[in-house]
């Protein structure tokens, strides 16, 4: 077997279209290094594993009894691979570029555990894909004043420039393998959402860098598997962040979040039951009502 420089980890759950394109600009855009894929299928159920078997025989593929989540997933593909670097890369995602100027760049830069790339929307425009703040109580009381604050506060960076980070989205996330040997995988007690944050936090508080490149360009459409089951990927998701609370910070601060959580869902939904033409039928409003009366077993 030839010695792989990067394997490229996908986790897919109901995603076929949309794993089938991915794919695809993969094997179009990436040359000048030796890489693999490996596609872990968590138990789909609209034949995305039968499209990858017949269209992309080159492809490893794992298929999963149950959906396992995605932190234990990509820990599953990571477990068949020996390549220096590993990637992390969502099956809504279009590659526009190679990824060998990543290699290259880490190789050039040893001290370098994780790069990110430039993350851009359907529409061409900037997608957050770097962040330099972790979940917290006071950002759920900022996020709680609008999108336009939060949207000035992510992009005081020149996403056309190179720099350090804290943590770098899952969407397209490389690790060094003797970064992540150090470390430890990503923890699996993380069903969905902010286990990359979780490894990043652990990955930079051993004295990595993290770092975001926009030299490699992806398009990112989002949430693609999520929307499928909104209701319960909005718990998850504030499941996860109290769960990455809980294991870094104070207990004070866990209170504080769920706090702020409950004062933000509790206006939202105010405001979404006053301007909703559809009422308590409408999808947002359901969605926000399972997560208030979920958030004390957080």
């Amino acid at each position: 077997m030839r010695q792989m420089d990067l394997s490229i980890a996908i986790v897919s759950w109901n995603t076929r279209r949309l794993l089938d394109e991915c794919l695809e600009s993969i094997f179009e855009t990436t040359h000048g290094i030796e890489f693999e894929v490996i596609v872990v299928d968590n138990a789909s159920s609209d034949g995305s594993a039968e499209m990858v078997r017949g269209k992309y025989p080159q492809v490893r593929l794992i298929e999963n009894a149950n959906n396992v989540g995605f932190a234990a997933a990509n820990n599953q593909a990571y477990a068949v691979t020996e390549s220096e670097f590993f990637m992390l890369l969502n099956p809504d995602t279009i590659a526009l570029s190679s990824f060998g100027p990543i290699v290259r760049f880490m190789r050039e830069n040893q001290d370098t555990g994780v790069v990110g790339c430039k993350s851009l929307n359907p529409d061409g425009s900037i997608q957050p894909s770097w962040y330099d703040y972790y979940p917290c109580f006071q950002w759920e009381l900022l996020s709680a004043r609008g999108r336009g604050l939060l949207v000035r506060m992510l992009f005081h960076r020149d996403p056309g420039s190179s720099f350090d980070t804290r943590w770098v989205g899952g969407q397209c996330l490389t690790v060094r393998r003797r970064c992540a040997s150090e470390v430890g995988l990503m923890d699996e007690g993380y069903f969905m959402y902010n286990e990359e944050t979780d490894w990043c936090y652990r990955i930079r508080r051993a004295g990595w860098r993290i770092v975001y490149r926009p030299d490699v360009e992806i398009v990112h459409l989002g949430g693609q598997s999520t929307k499928q089951a909104s209701a319960k990927m909005l718990v998850e998701l504030f499941r996860s962040k109290t769960r990455f609370m809980r294991i870094h910070y104070s207990r004070m601060h866990v209170v504080l979040f769920k706090w702020a959580l409950r004062l933000r869902t509790g206006a939202l939904t105010t405001w979404m039951r006053v301007c909703s033409p559809g009422g308590s039928d409408d999808p947002r409003i359901r969605a926000l009502t399972q997560l208030s009366r979920e958030i004390r077993f957080f």
